[in-house]
């Protein structure tokens, strides 16, 4: 089932809290249109995203890989905030649509495989526009299934994204027909939790992505989310529009991160594609995110480290 849906976003939870349909026709100059499209091939599920706005949407393509029960409509807020007034396309995928369990990398990097491969056809907007980077990013379990899929990649990607992905370990395989490491040429974006929540240790998770690549292009932002901190009650699925159902729910905290989030993949695009990674440029606004609530890592930073450094000590 195919079909397209032109939406005119005014605001999102706190930043723009209510959704509102305009048609093709809307002013690009007095509101910004997004379109979305859902399509289901034979590999899987996807529903893409993009700013009709803008010159190019084409110009990056990020893939977003579902979590556990998750499907592609569970994305659109996040997804939303990323391509509003970018030339940036979000493509949520579902390598395994008829079933809960997200772990195949096989099945991940078929479907991965064959978007790209036709991207422009797949995609009509795409058509004729320039595709300068492919960026891979995964919620929760599609994180272990994308990280496997790697060497098995047509294409590959020029960044990793890693929200919460899990079960992330350097010390076994899942599967034994895959590896898990990611090659020294891939920069990584990395979001993560100070306390593990919904079954989600926090020791094989963002974490331990950002620990197993580069140390000259990696990026780890911990929210603080411990017992005795503002942020306690957000949790692995804050991601999603809604939570991961009654197991791993939203508890309406933290819509913050979805704009902090956004606003630091638009910061990784630019340091991609300028070949430049320092604390510095991913310093989030204030009028994002308060100081308190979340931890920058990069590079050589140990999150384990004692002399971990909040945003507010380098703000």
């Amino acid at each position: 089932m195919n079909f397209v849906v032109v939406i005119a976003y005014l605001s999102l939870l706190p930043f723009l809290q209510q959704k509102v349909h305009a048609n093709k026709n809307s002013r690009a100059d007095s509101i910004s249109t997004i379109v979305s499209n859902r399509e289901d091939i034979r590999e899987g599920l996807f529903r893409y995203f993009y700013d009709n706005a803008v010159p190019n949407p084409c110009k990056t393509v990020l893939f977003l890989g579902v979590g556990t029960a998750m499907s592609v409509d569970d994305y659109d807020n996040l997804s939303t905030l990323i391509v509003d007034g970018n030339e940036i396309m979000a493509v949520v995928i579902d390598h395994n649509p008829k079933w809960f369990v997200k772990l195949s990398w096989r099945k991940f990097a078929s479907l991965y495989n064959t978007i790209v491969s036709s991207l422009h056809q797949i995609i009509p907007v795409c058509e004729g526009k320039r595709n300068d980077l492919i960026l891979l990013g995964a919620h929760s379990a599609s994180g272990q299934a994308a990280v496997e899929a790697l060497p098995n990649l047509t294409r590959t990607p020029d960044g990793f994204i890693g929200l919460d992905p899990y079960k992330i370990t350097t010390t076994s395989t899942h599967h034994e027909d895959a590896t898990m490491q990611v090659d020294e040429s891939i920069p990584t974006l990395n979001w993560g939790f100070a306390r593990t929540t919904c079954g989600v240790n926090i020791d094989q998770a963002a974490k331990a992505l950002y620990r197993m690549t580069n140390r000259k292009h990696r990026v780890f932002f911990r929210v603080n989310n411990t017992e005795n901190s503002t942020n306690h009650g957000v949790a692995h699925c804050i991601f999603t529009d809604k939570g991961c159902g009654i197991i791993c729910g939203t508890k309406g905290k933290g819509d913050w991160i979805l704009l902090a989030v956004a606003h630091s993949i638009h910061l990784f695009v630019d340091s991609v594609q300028g070949n430049f990674f320092d604390k510095e440029t991913f310093i989030l606004p204030e009028e994002i995110v308060d100081s308190s609530a979340i931890d920058l890592f990069m590079n050589e930073d140990d999150p384990d480290s004692k002399s971990k450094v909040q945003l507010a000590l380098i703000s």
